[in-house]
């Protein structure tokens, strides 16, 4: 139970980045979290978020099992810069023009991009905000101190778009559903991506 409120008191620090959303849920779970924001002496908001976090944290393990052994040959990758893990991270892939993972398991889906394919750069709740062709020159570096932690590819033609592609509209342009939250995923009908942000 100390993990918990150590969590819930952790999360206090983000609170400036926080935005407001309505959820109706059964009275029963509602006298659960009470009882629980009552028993750890914190507000319900913060029990709440907690809780959202960690149904999250499940369900994204659950999404990107099996990510690495998918091995269906595509020219087309959609990678997601996981801006909401580290900003920093994001934000060097956009200036630098880079496709990069992070950490085992993940950083190995870079090891995949052969020359010339494609690699759309996914900004969660925004949409594909980039793209580049891939050298096929898989390069390593540290990361905060971890030795190769991070795998990446230079990107070649690099463009940042003006106006993201958001992700409603890339799911109505390919008639399917697409799992964004996975760190990279293979795209084999991406020609159909190219060709709207390509204009």
């Amino acid at each position: 139970m100390s993990d918990i409120k150590s969590m819930i008191r952790a999360s206090k620090k983000a609170k400036s980045d926080l935005v407001a959303t309505t959820v109706r849920i059964p009275k029963e779970l509602q006298l659960v979290i009470e009882d629980l924001a009552e028993y750890l002496s914190v507000s319900k908001q913060e029990v709440m978020l907690k809780l959202i976090e960690e149904g999250v944290r499940v369900a994204e393990e659950a999404i990107t099992e099996g990510e690495i052994t998918d091995e269906t040959p595509t020219d087309f990758y959609v990678l997601n810069t996981n801006k909401k893990h580290d900003l920093n991270d994001h934000r060097e892939m956009l200036s630098e023009g880079v496709a990069a993972a992070f950490y085992d398991p993940w950083k190995f889906n870079i090891n995949k991009i052969k020359k010339n394919d494609t690699v759309f750069l996914y900004e969660n709740g925004v949409g594909i905000v980039a793209y580049g062709k891939g050298s096929g020159e898989t390069l390593k570096k540290d990361h905060y101190g971890d030795k190769d932690a991070c795998h990446y590819q230079n990107l070649v033609d690099f463009v940042v778009l003006e106006t993201p592609l958001p992700a409603s509209k890339i799911k109505n342009m390919l008639d399917r559903n697409i799992v964004f939250l996975r760190t990279m995923s293979g795209m084999s009908d991406g020609q159909k991506i190219l060709d709207e942000i390509a204009v």
